[in-house]
């Protein structure tokens, strides 16, 4: 009974120790999740004023033709695959894989940014071109040196398009694995014909205007799938909490029950001494 007791009591310190871990991550996660999510509101408003302005200049010129409009089919594609660099997020990492197995295949090109799934992509057959990149560590500047890598292998015909699967935040508690194209950028939708005068031609500015949606798109997401990553483990490390609060107080009714077992079966063995006397 003694050693009953003792087990209990060291399972509770141990989860009570846990709990502080789980609470403190969950709180990290609340802040964090919050600074991705005014990041994430900022860059979707400029990220509409850039598309409409390329919406714009397409509509300023009839049966407009670019090298970044026109799909190579006959090249490999080119994903960019956001994931974290820590587990303990709930299914994040492994909902973003499954979806990946669905629409990338052996012969496409996928650069993989987190390190927690890059040895399982590998190992479950994708053509990972990249070394293990870290997401914790990344800004807008690292990752425009990715997007222009990509955009220069597209401008050479080595690829022929470029997808980016990530992890689409729609509020604090709910996420979902979703794939955009961005090149070619035939999913822009020329706006109402405009009379526009554009100084330098429209081509021009398509040349430069096109590389600074993808280098923001890459950017944009890969703040989406921060945000949603830092909300699973919130959501995790929450429910986590949350048990092993369940889990204590199990455990100390337990201990409470084997503590008074204990002190009744000394009461009986003094009472039963007594009478023998």
């Amino acid at each position: 009974m003694a050693q009953n007791k003792a087990a209990l009591k060291s399972r509770i310190k141990a989860i009570n120790t846990t709990k502080k871990i789980t609470g403190a991550m969950e709180l990290i996660s609340s802040a964090k999740l919050q600074k991705f999510r005014n990041a994430v509101d900022k860059n979707r408003e400029y990220s509409q004023k850039l598309t409409a302005a390329a919406a714009d200049v397409l509509a300023s010129e009839l049966n407009f033709e670019h090298l970044y409009l026109k799909n190579n089919s006959e090249a490999k594609k080119a994903y960019v695959y956001f994931g974290s660099d820590m587990g303990l997020c709930g299914g994040y990492n492994n909902n973003l894989t499954k979806f990946a197995k669905t629409i990338v295949s052996a012969d496409d090109c996928l650069y993989c940014i987190g390190t927690n799934q890059y040895s399982t992509l590998k190992r479950m057959g994708f053509n990972v071109i990249n070394d293990e990149c870290s997401s914790d560590d990344l800004d807008f500047l690292s990752l425009k040196k990715i997007a222009d890598q990509l955009i220069d292998r597209y401008a050479k015909g080595e690829i022929s398009s470029i997808s980016l699967i990530y992890t689409r935040f729609i509020n604090n508690v709910t996420f979902e694995p979703h794939v955009i194209k961005v090149l070619p950028a035939d999913h822009l939708e020329a706006s109402t014909p405009k009379d526009i005068y554009l100084e330098p031609k429209p081509t021009e500015v398509i040349d430069y205007l096109i590389p600074m949606l993808v280098r923001n798109d890459i950017y944009g997401k890969w703040l989406e799938s921060k945000a949603s990553e830092q909300g699973s483990r919130r959501f995790a490390m929450e429910n986590a909490t949350d048990n092993a609060n369940d889990l204590v107080d199990k455990l100390t009714l337990a201990y409470n029950q084997a503590r008074q077992a204990a002190i009744t079966q000394e009461i009986t063995e003094i009472v039963g001494g007594a009478d023998a006397l």
